[in-house]
């Protein structure tokens, strides 16, 4: 017997509001009902899921383990209906990297709302291009080299530079931040003449650039970045930049839709094309 798709649906609802009435609420099933779905899933299943407890429901062990089993599932199932519902010229969901969104993209957002009030954003993050869990995007935002194949298109080409905070020693080794998945670019730039004479040391490692960044500028140590990512920084004199030493080829955002995008797709292309010509 396969599981009926209402029973996950309604095992969602308890396990993150932890109520039963107001799950039944929700999901417009009477407390009775819900709590017999629950109880045949139960059975079903051959698990227990729930603590059932005098002010509310907690997930076991195993009823926890359910839960994160099935909730990428049901959101994709969830996203998809949403997106058919919706008038499609009206929809836009992107896929950023996750640097670009939070440094570059979030703060000119707004403009874009503005200018298309009608048009529904979803925006979903990932820090390397692989990462879509799942994910089908009308707009991918995603770092790369200097050429990439049509029909993607540069939005921001970017020079790798490396950054440190105004009041860090001049003195003794480099301190110096990580970014995992750009790891030959750091053993490059630690072969540099400047960081062999002095040498370095490694504070952390992060799994992205903004995260890098924001600790740099908290005065943790040195890291490498696009410096479009740190215009801001750089301007506020939260940063400063350092001779990398690097001489690796420029890097850059790019933009890739579906081959049939959609008006508001073709909307954001436009005006983040224009936005990219007004970055320096």
């Amino acid at each position: 017997m396969a599981t009926p798709l209402k029973w996950l649906h309604s095992f969602e609802a308890v396990a993150r509001l932890g109520n039963m009435t107001l799950a039944a609420e929700e999901i417009g099933l009477t407390q009775a009902a819900l709590s017999q779905q629950m109880r045949a899933l139960e059975s079903h299943l051959k698990l227990q899921l729930f603590i059932r407890e005098p002010r509310g429901m907690s997930l076991t062990a195993a009823g926890a383990q359910f839960y994160s089993d099935i909730f990428p599932g049901l959101e994709q199932i969830g996203n998809a209906l949403r997106r058919y519902r919706q008038p499609q010229g009206t929809r836009l969901r992107i896929l950023s990297n996750t640097s670009f969104s939070l440094r570059w993209l979030l703060p000119r957002l707004p403009d874009f709302h503005a200018r298309h009030p009608d048009i529904q954003a979803e925006i979903r993050n990932a820090l390397w291009r692989p990462d879509r869990h799942g994910y089908d995007p009308d707009v991918e935002i995603f770092l790369g080299g200097g050429h990439v194949a049509a029909p993607a298109i540069a939005v921001a080409r970017s020079d790798l530079i490396a950054v440190q905070p105004p009041g860090i020693s001049q003195d003794g080794a480099v301190p110096f931040i990580r970014i995992t998945g750009l790891d030959s670019l750091f053993e490059e730039w630690l072969q540099t003449p400047e960081l062999q004479q002095r040498g370095s040391r490694e504070v952390i490692a992060v799994d992205s650039v903004h995260a890098a960044v924001t600790l740099a500028a908290e005065g943790v140590g040195c890291t490498l970045c696009p410096s479009l990512l740190v215009e801001r920084d750089l301007r506020d004199k939260r940063l400063i930049a350092a001779e990398s030493g690097l001489r690796t080829p420029a890097r850059a955002y790019w933009l890739q839709m579906r081959s049939a995008p959609n008006p508001a797709a073709e909307a954001f292309r436009d005006w983040i094309t224009h936005q990219s010509r007004d970055m320096t």
